[in-house]
């Protein structure tokens, strides 16, 4: 019995553990839910599966698209939103298409991802 219990106490610590050492939103890696719009300085699209977003104030995100978003790279995209917020399972429109992605993960990145995603922009 006595052993069950351990058992369980060190699952628990080790989810403890594993919590405390995720990336925050604003660590390189990080992950959030949203991204305040009025804080998105830029936003060019470097491939039809993923976005660069420039911070105001510096900064980058990168949007991942849940799937390849057909004409966003040619077109670019638009978005409605009346949060002023751009969230995970959000739709952006790709201009001229018709068409609609969502928005699956926003990644915090450091400037030097930023330039590697720049340089492949089509």
């Amino acid at each position: 019995m006595s052993v069950k219990g351990f058992v369980i106490a060190a699952g628990i610590v080790a989810l403890s553990t594993t919590a405390a050492h995720a990336a925050s939103p604003v660590e390189k890696g990080g992950t959030q839910m949203c991204i305040d719009t009025a804080q998105m300085a830029e936003s060019p699209v470097i491939d039809n599966k993923t976005i660069l977003v420039r911070m105001r104030g510096g900064g980058y995100k990168r949007i991942d698209l849940l799937n390849n978003c057909s004409q966003l790279a040619t077109n670019g995209f638009a978005y409605e939103t009346s949060i002023n917020r751009l969230c995970v399972q959000d739709t952006l429109r790709p201009l001229d298409s018709g068409g609609v992605c969502m928005i699956d993960k926003i990644v915090t990145i450091d400037n030097a991802e930023a330039k590697t995603l720049l340089s492949k922009k089509h």
